[in-house]
């Protein structure tokens, strides 16, 4: 489990929590129960944290302040036992990719990317030592 350290609420404007809600809205219609097959699943367990499912075995949480995101990126917390070591470095990463504006569609589309890749990897190394 990585996780990187939540900041203290602050006051949330009017332009943040309209520009949050409106990205919940927009990630509820891309990965919400509408969405098919998805391998990406999201849960709101409240407007302030949104938890991510990605594929069998990995979950991001995405702890969402009151001043985001304007001043403050949300915390992601990655449970991806698949990853290990990476988990943590991916986190980094995650935050990074944080500017000053909406940012979740971002990070769950970039760990949507590193999981495939990991699980083709893993599919090509069992093809290996099944030919071999």
């Amino acid at each position: 489990c990585s996780r990187s350290s939540p900041s203290a609420p602050t006051h949330m404007s009017e332009d943040d929590a309209a520009a949050a809600a409106q990205e919940l809205e927009a990630l509820q219609a891309i990965y919400g129960d509408d969405a098919g097959d998805a391998p990406v699943r999201l849960e709101i367990a409240s407007p302030s944290e949104w938890r991510f499912r990605l594929g069998a075995d990995a979950i991001l949480e995405v702890f969402v302040p009151r001043d985001y995101p304007s001043l403050q990126a949300p915390t992601p917390v990655l449970h991806a036992p698949r990853l290990g070591d990476r988990a943590s470095a991916l986190v980094d990463q995650l935050l990074e990719l944080y500017e000053g504006a909406e940012v979740v569609f971002a990070w769950v589309e970039l760990l949507r990317q590193e999981l495939t890749a990991v699980e083709e990897a893993v599919a090509a190394d069992a093809e290996a030592a099944a030919a071999a």
